[in-house]
């Protein structure tokens, strides 16, 4: 999924008149959480140790850091912060209730596919 179409398809499930630019900001900021939370606490390369950060000049193209078809989450993430902004508590809920189920589902895939990194012990001697 790209960043066009996550924000389509969040649009295409929630009507709303919110900004693009604002929209961008809520999948920046999922897209900066999945990388602390679940990239950076898994092997992973050295290019990915950069933290994505997402601005209106962005390519539209840009691909995510989730493929398919685990990546609902982003749209559901977006859904939720417009129902937020809109004081829409009880959409609210039920879009942030859709979206950490898919988040934790995700969040199992990568890590059932991704080695956890160990912490090393340290002894005092």
């Amino acid at each position: 999924m790209n960043i066009q179409e996550a924000l389509d398809k969040a649009d295409l499930m929630l009507p709303n008149l919110m900004p693009r630019t604002l929209k961008i900001s809520f999948l920046n900021e999922i897209e900066q959480l999945v990388h602390q939370e679940i990239i950076m606490k898994h092997e992973h390369t050295e290019e990915q140790e950069t933290l994505p950060k997402y601005t209106e000049d962005t390519d539209s193209g840009t691909e995510l850091l989730i493929p398919d078809p685990y990546s609902s989450f982003y749209y559901y993430y977006i859904m939720s912060k417009i129902d937020e902004q809109n004081l829409e508590f009880d959409k609210f809920n039920s879009h942030y209730g859709l979206f950490q189920n898919r988040y934790d589902t995700m969040s199992d895939w990568y890590t059932r596919e991704h080695q956890p990194l160990t912490a090393m012990p340290h002894f005092r001697l």
